[in-house]
């Protein structure tokens, strides 16, 4: 109920906020659908706009919120079935037949602690495939990136594009090879260049380019090669923008592990950032279950007077903190200050940890 509450609020906010953005994917998507299917029924065609809006919500909050919103909601819901036990003097009742606490806290505990593993499945899957769409990695079979120690690549039909570095914010690829290949599989054309404008409409801007032609019908015929040129080239299979987006963050957990394994030939500040990512993902399952041992010493504060306020004001506080200390953290490993990736480790063992003392002095 909590999540569900929490998603209308955010989806509010989000069609308040950023309408523009909701009719820019609306039109956008309606295009992609004229070309698709020109013979649209009128009925279908009025339905589409709910559905892209739909589509845009779904995506945008679960790509930009469900991480975060999961702990959260399970910390809320913990509070919020303590402290209404609290206030009807259920707890209460239970401590005077002689019950132990934690014969009430294991059960919620163990409920937290599947819904952590669920959510890390959650994370890989769902998450993970929401964050791929929204920034245009959402690849099929036949077009698919491969990340490298140096570089990365892409392959979608008979082109395979080898890409250095890319800058969203320039539209710029870095250290580019393109391999055009015959239905057969022989190589026709390899184009070469240190820099490639993407132009907004897809248009592929290369200035001094090298670029070599080979004759697939003789395996022995030398290649021709063309230095210092220019080419403008339509390549819309090759989804410039997709290629922009390309980001070694957003690959599954073992793919991550590997390709940061592989020593990558990025700069620091990115292996930094990767790292940071890679931990964060890892142990951001675990928060479901620390959030909601973190819940449990101010909701079990509330008695039979009905007190909320000064509990809830204390655990609001105290998540204020936990979020605090965390981006701190982030922010010294990204100077190199401390470990990259203890942040959040530490600071879910350190409030865990807290939060069990507080319920063992509460139960005594």
């Amino acid at each position: 109920m909590v999540l569900a509450v929490a998603f209308l609020v955010l989806a509010t906010i989000e069609l308040v906020l950023n309408l523009d953005d909701v009719w820019a994917f609306n039109a956008a998507r309606l295009s992609a659908t004229d070309l698709a299917a020109p013979s649209e029924s009128a009925g279908a065609a009025g339905f589409a706009p709910v559905a892209n809006t739909l589509r845009y919500l779904g995506l945008r909050l679960t790509s930009y919120y469900l991480a975060d919103v999961l702990p959260i909601a399970s910390f809320i819901a913990v509070f919020t079935t303590l402290a209404v036990a609290g206030r009807s003097l259920e707890i209460l009742a239970i401590e005077s037949g002689g019950v132990r606490p934690i014969r009430v806290i294991a059960p919620i505990l163990a409920t937290a602690l599947i819904l952590s593993l669920a959510t890390a499945v959650l994370h890989e899957t769902v998450i993970l495939r929401a964050d791929r769409i929204w920034s245009g990695q959402n690849h099929d079979r036949e077009s698919q990136i491969e990340f490298r120690n140096d570089s990365f690549w892409y392959h979608n039909g008979g082109t395979i594009t080898n890409i250095t570095h890319a800058d969203p914010e320039t539209r710029t690829l870095h250290k580019v090879e393109i391999f055009e290949r015959s239905p057969e599989g022989r190589v026709l054309r390899v184009v070469r260049a240190e820099r490639v404008r993407v132009a907004v409409d897809g248009i592929w801007h290369i200035e001094d380019a090298r670029i070599w032609r080979f004759e697939p019908d003789d395996i022995h015929a030398e290649p021709t090669l063309e230095e210092s040129a220019s080419v403008i080239l339509d390549l819309g299979a090759l989804r410039g923008d997709l290629l922009l987006g390309a980001d070694p963050k957003l690959l599954t957990l073992p793919d991550l592990a590997r390709y940061l394994d592989s020593d990558p030939r990025v700069t620091p500040a990115k292996i930094r950032q990767a790292w940071g990512r890679y931990h964060q993902r890892l142990s951001s399952p675990w928060l479901v279950l620390a959030f909601a041992l973190l819940a449990m010493p101010f909701a079990l504060r509330v008695d039979g007077r009905g007190r909320i306020a000064g509990p809830a004001t204390a655990a609001v506080f105290t998540l204020s903190i936990y979020f605090l200390l965390e981006s701190i953290g982030r922010a010294l490993a990204q100077e190199e200050l401390i470990p990259v990736g203890i942040t959040p480790w530490l600071t879910m063992a350190l409030f865990s940890i807290t939060a069990a003392f507080g319920i063992f002095q509460r139960a005594r």
